[in-house]
């Protein structure tokens, strides 16, 4: 008796797990850009619930904005501004700037690494474009703050333009150009193999 219930459960786990299975391959098949739009909004509500709390604030923005003063005041440093850092504060004599919540590139980074995560291609692919995709919004965040730094003590009229129109335009067309030229490349992979 105890075979046959075990038998009939064992039965049902495998009808259950094939259902499940033939399901998942036929709507993944049948809907691909619909799983990726589902997949790509859930990963950025994930996102949004860490980084829009109070707590991301001190736990992840400002160690993350201090980073990024350290590294910007010591490229500064090497053209001779004579900059300080204090915390997430780039200071000299000429111009104070200070990085917060939104000059991190968080929010470009998490939309390119939504991007990457929701398309189905290999973990392989996957690594590889998040490495150099969110190494190169790294690199421009630290270029974006150098320039309006320098926008700040050469065109101060221009500073606002500068922060708010022109690089925060900037940044979300390279993180979709960036996540385009991953899709290019993963897919021509596949094409290839």
């Amino acid at each position: 008796m105890g075979n046959s219930k075990n038998k009939k459960t064992g039965e049902k786990n495998k009808l259950q797990k094939n259902f499940f299975s033939k399901f998942r391959s036929n709507w993944f098949k049948k809907y691909p850009v619909l799983v990726f739009i589902g997949l790509f909004a859930l990963l950025m509500v994930v996102f949004y619930c860490i980084y829009l709390p109070p707590f991301s604030q001190d736990r992840i923005i400002t160690p993350i904005a201090t980073f990024y003063a350290i590294i910007s005041g010591q490229v500064l440093n090497l053209f001779g501004f004579g900059t300080t850092v204090y915390g997430d504060t780039i200071t000299s004599a000429q111009f104070t700037i200070a990085i917060k919540k939104g000059c991190d590139a968080l929010e470009p980074m998490g939309l390119f690494v939504a991007g990457i995560l929701a398309f189905p291609a290999s973990f392989r692919k996957k690594l590889i474009g998040l490495l150099i995709g969110l190494f190169a919004i790294f690199f421009l965040n630290i270029v974006r703050i150098v320039t309006l730094y320098l926008t700040g003590i050469y065109n101060r009229e221009m500073f606002e333009a500068m922060h708010i129109e022109i690089w925060q335009v900037i940044f979300i067309l390279v993180a979709i150009g960036l996540w385009f030229i991953w899709l290019q490349w993963a897919v021509k992979k596949v094409r290839a193999s």
